[in-house]
């Protein structure tokens, strides 16, 4: 049995704000699939939960400019990558054209 996710939410003003490299509170794990990285976690602007994938390599059943043959693998990305908040909830003053779905915060995750 898992514990529950107990999510502490505040209700902050929307605003762009770098809190840096986060060297704790973030789970980052390669998908089943092997061709993603999730990076989960609370963001440090608002607390709200926040889950980020990077995809990385060759879709299966890609053919592309190079076919099947001639596809290469890509490297798993690795080192610091930036994240933001995507929690979801509705923040006071986001603006209608902000690309994001959280409070503006944004911050970095080591990769291993």
């Amino acid at each position: 049995m898992t514990e529950p996710r107990i999510e502490h939410h505040r209700p902050v003003e929307y605003r762009l704000a770098d809190h840096r490299l986060q060297r704790d509170g973030f789970t980052v794990a390669p998908t089943a699939d092997g061709r993603r990285i999730e990076v989960t976690g609370s963001c440090p602007g608002c607390g709200g939960h926040t889950t980020v994938l990077w995809e990385y390599g060759i879709p299966s059943g890609h053919k592309g400019f190079l076919g099947r043959s001639g596809a290469r693998s890509i490297d798993r990305p690795v080192g610091a990558r930036t994240v933001y908040c995507d929690c979801g909830h509705v923040h006071a003053n986001r603006p209608a054209e902000a690309w994001d779905q959280g409070c503006g915060a944004y911050w970095q995750v080591e990769l291993p």
